[in-house]
């Protein structure tokens, strides 16, 4: 009983709650992530932790390229907030990855609809995201819809092509 009314005071408390987001002179501050932005990896495992750490980045890309940060900055920010993440909960990158350089398939089912919570602010992203459309082209809702359902298995597949020195 005592935890649910702590919890409860933490998720209705009227000040804000921060772990580095967003602060620091590039809207994320990496070092405070990597030094208080704990994970329960020991109550759900490394696995899981890692897929969160995984979406929690995903998802600071999208919000990033959303608010006008330009694509490539943003995944180089997001990439150092996945590092603080990894760094500060004690995992090993080599952990999620099958021996043929894949993402381990629990992880995978844990990260994509984890990463699908920022779904609105990836279907906000893909007009920063998509600037030069083939001519007769357009992004429409229905294409934009689509894109948002791929983006987390494609956010994924970025880390096992490099993985596989694709």
């Amino acid at each position: 009983m005592k935890k649910l009314f702590f919890l409860s005071l933490l998720f209705l408390s009227p000040f804000p709650i921060f772990a580095g987001f967003p602060e620091g002179e590039k809207g994320v501050d990496v070092e405070k992530i990597e030094n208080a932005y704990k994970l329960p990896c020991d109550e759900i495992g490394s696995d899981n932790c890692i897929a969160r750490s995984l979406s929690i980045s995903a998802c600071t890309w999208m919000f990033q390229v959303r608010d006008g940060m330009k694509s490539t900055d943003a995944l180089n920010l997001s990439d150092e907030v996945f590092v603080a993440l990894m760094k500060g909960n004690n995992l090993d990158i080599n952990q999620m990855f099958e021996k043929d350089g894949s993402i381990k398939k629990v992880i995978k089912e844990e990260a994509i609809p984890r990463i699908r919570i920022c779904r609105k602010a990836t279907i906000q992203a893909l007009p920063n995201l998509i600037k030069d459309l083939p001519e007769g082209i357009e992004l429409s809702e229905e294409r934009k819809e689509r894109l948002a359902n791929s983006f987390p298995m494609e956010y994924l597949r970025m880390f096992e092509n490099i993985r596989k020195g694709k």
